[in-house]
């Protein structure tokens, strides 16, 4: 018998089955509305005489029967009175007596008819019985059921198993039905095995459980395998329609469950049970893990295993399907109104729903009561965002336990990087890390550059193939990147080997970053400056470019290195970047170049030849303010001087007139004038002009200016601008005025 208590569904989830149970009741569909205060309606139909029929449903099953009915004759009451609907239909999930009914009918007289247009539980439960097809289109509550829940028990081969099912049924009014659900049966269904893959926290386990049941209640037996899958081939029965379920099936440690030869007979056994039409196998496992069983087990890579891969992603996921995730785990949490109101305040739910680090298992962890016994209320918003920001308990048991010293290696040097990087540029810098010799006693099953790759990618890393030139390496999510930043922000020594290997731009970025963010005092910084210029000076710059060493003498300088006597090593970092600086210089050159003039380890010849041949190059805004100030350190008696100083004011002219929007604000001098009038405007443009030439640094006439607003057709671009102002301001025709719905905020809304 059919008896549900709908505490598995939410209160959108029970407003949804009620409008769709009723409707078929009363021969009609409710009209359901967008977020907002609903004033006292949740769905509404008209009869055939126009007259409005409002329902109203209320999931308050763990509230005493008296507090709903005063709130049902505070709140709900006066609405009625406002809307005077015709008839009034009123759902709620309590257990309602006769006595009971009275009492509401008599709350919200005279819009309820009749006490028939009370449904309770029970009345909900004997519609459901006659209405299986409703039951089944709400998937948690059909999951509950009485029938399903004993088919399911009972089809349980081992008393583990039936365990097994016992929890995913508890913790089933969590979950939410996917596209990725879809797909992954599909799969499924169509080659009898799927190995759902995807990164720690992104929902394998939940999916795969899901899966199975819905093969349990299609009369599938079901077993879930510990440890070893001799288990399910004791237990295998040709005849017999089976669901074996193998999570996390290659182990916590690759090498333990490598032992014995079991990844090939997981192999075998994927094969059997592919041929066989009666039995289905569902495996989880890390992507990372996966990728080693493939890289170290033959049979999987002949077995081209891939084609069973569903890989779970978050990018997967739509906004609407977070916002369930996030919802269901409210509702169904301890969570106590205080904190919730914390989530609730200016919409912060959203705020979660689109941060870059959001997954199931984040969700779960800030919702769950037992780790809040220390977090008061005030302080809920702030444990979210650290947790969302700082995911380590996401990353820390796949970096630490399943990465060995060279998988960690590589995940270090592209975190360090920043950025996406090729993987030629990445195979240089891992091979440079492995020869210091700090790095001599690293432990692992594989050294070699491209096997650690294929065991990372999919996991920790993405492969992108490129047909125009080497690959390139990404990180798999970016949360990785902070957590590996987290962990060894206190390493001085693993960052020094892991920026000296790298080598690149990108990797000194980062080490700015740091020391910006506090994570890394100027004093460890500078100490990593050091090393390294040291360690380029030994080996004469050679494989480094001008802007790097460039970047990393600022880095040194902005840690305070300058202050106090710098090394021969840095002196050579200098001279390296004036006889290697030849058409190659940035905005870090110069200012290097300038405190080298500064100290008199540059000669103010030396300075004025390094302008020259790297004039013709200069073109950004940083590049021609630092040539500037590099000539103004540069005695004016030095031979050469005030030719180099006519060449940089040319350069900056041309420059500017050619790119003259991106230096010049037109819009804000257009805005000052009127329609037509080109001569204000020119005025005003001349001024800008003035002034951009001001923070240049360069010495100008009144003829170099008109110079570059003769570049410029006023007169066209003022016709422009105008015109696209007035069409921007220009009254446009509108249809009727229609509201959309967003989803997310009508899921959130608490009416």
């Amino acid at each position: 018998m059919t008896d549900y208590d709908f505490k598995s569904l939410n209160d959108k989830e029970f407003e949804i089955l009620c409008a769709d149970l009723l409707g078929e009741v009363q021969g009609c569909r409710f009209e359901r509305f967008k977020a907002g205060k609903d004033g006292g309606v949740d769905g509404r139909y008209f009869t055939d005489q126009g007259k409005e029929v409002v329902l109203q449903c209320k999931h308050w099953s763990n509230t005493p029967l008296t507090q709903l009915i005063r709130a049902l004759n505070k709140d709900e009451k006066p609405k009625l009175d406002t809307l005077k609907p015709h008839r009034y239909l009123l759902a709620v999930s309590n257990p309602l007596s006769r006595a009971n009914k009275k009492a509401i009918h008599r709350a919200l007289s005279p819009y309820v008819l009749s006490e028939s247009d009370i449904y309770g539980k029970e009345d909900l439960n004997d519609l459901l019985k006659d209405k299986a097809h409703i039951e089944q289109r709400h998937y948690k509550l059909w999951l509950h059921s009485s029938t399903v829940l004993g088919h399911i028990f009972n089809n349980a081969i081992m008393g583990r198993s039936a365990f097994s099912l016992e929890e995913i049924i508890r913790s089933s009014s969590r979950y939410v039905v996917t596209a990725n659900h879809e797909a992954a049966l599909n799969l499924l269904d169509r080659l009898g095995v799927v190995i759902i893959t995807g990164e720690p926290g992104v929902g394998k386990t939940t999916l795969a459980d899901h899966l199975c049941l819905h093969y349990v209640t299609h009369g599938f037996a079901y077993l879930k395998v510990a440890d070893d899958i001799r288990e399910a081939e004791s237990a295998f029965d040709p005849e017999s329609r089976q669901i074996i379920y193998f999570d996390d099936f290659l182990g916590r440690n690759y090498l333990e469950a490598l032992k014995g030869h079991e990844g090939n007979q997981i192999m075998q056994f994927i094969r059997r049970i592919a041929t066989n039409k009666n039995k289905r196998f569902v495996l989880t496992s890390r992507s990372t893990i996966l990728n080693q069983g493939k890289f170290l087990i033959d049979n999987f890579e002949h077995g081209n295993v891939q084609k069973n891969e569903y890989e779970l992603r978050i990018r997967s996921l739509t906004e609407l399907d977070k916002a369930q995730i996030l919802y269901n785990h409210i509702w169904h949490s301890d969570l106590g109104n205080e904190y919730i109101e914390q989530l609730y305040y200016v919409r912060r739910y959203r705020t979660v729903i689109a941060h870059k680090n959001f997954n199931p298992r984040l969700i779960s962890y800030i919702t769950d009561t037992t780790r809040l016994e220390t977090c008061p209320p005030d302080d809920y918003w702030d444990h979210i965002v650290r947790s969302l920001t700082n995911p380590s308990q996401v990353w820390e048991n796949p970096f630490n336990a399943q990465q060995d010293d060279f998988g960690r290696a590589i995940i270090l040097l592209v975190v360090l990087n920043g950025y996406a990087l090729g993987e030629n540029i990445l195979s240089d810098a891992y091979h440079r890390f492995l020869a210091l010799p700090e790095n001599q006693n690293l432990h692992g099953r594989q050294r070699e550059f491209q096997s650690n790759i294929r065991l990372l990618t999919g996991s920790f890393l993405n492969r992108t193939v490129s047909p125009q030139g080497p690959s390139i390496i990404d990180l798999f999510n970016p949360s990785i990147g902070d957590y590996v930043l987290e962990r060894y922000a206190g390493d001085v020594v693993a960052l020094r080997l892991g920026m000296q290997s790298l080598r690149t731009l990108r990797s000194l970025i980062t080490l700015r970053s740091l020391q910006a963010d506090r994570r890394l005092s100027k004093e460890d910084a500078k100490s990593i400056c050091d090393v390294l210029i040291e360690h380029l000076a030994e080996k004469y710059f050679g494989g480094v470019s001008v802007a790097y060493v460039s970047a990393l003498c600022d880095v040194y300088r902005g840690c305070g290195g300058f202050e106090s006597n710098v090394s021969a090593a840095f002196h050579a970092a200098i001279f390296f970047i004036i006889n290697e600086g030849r058409e190659e210089a940035t905005d870090d050159s110069f200012e290097i170049v300038e405190w080298g003039v500064e100290q008199s380890i540059v000669t103010s010849e030396q300075a004025l030849s390094f302008i020259s041949s790297n004039i013709d190059i200069v073109g950004s805004y940083t590049e021609m303010r630092a040539i500037s100030s590099l000539l103004l350190v540069i005695p004016e008696a030095t031979t050469g001087y005030k030719e180099i100083v006519q060449l940089v004011k040319e350069h900056v002219i041309e420059v500017v007139s050619d790119n003259f929007s991106e230096f010049i604000d037109v819009n804000l001098a257009f805005s000052m004038v009127e329609y037509e009038d080109d001569r204000a405007a020119g005025n005003e443009l001349k001024k800008l002009i003035e002034k951009e030439l001001v923070d240049l640094g360069v010495n100008f006439c009144a003829d170099d200016v008109s110079s570059i607003l003769e570049s410029y057709d006023v007169t066209q671009e003022l016709s422009d601008y105008f015109q696209h102002l007035h069409e921007e301001n220009e009254p446009r025709l509108e249809g009727p005025t229609i509201l959309a719905i967003d989803e997310i905020d009508d899921l959130f809304d608490r009416g």
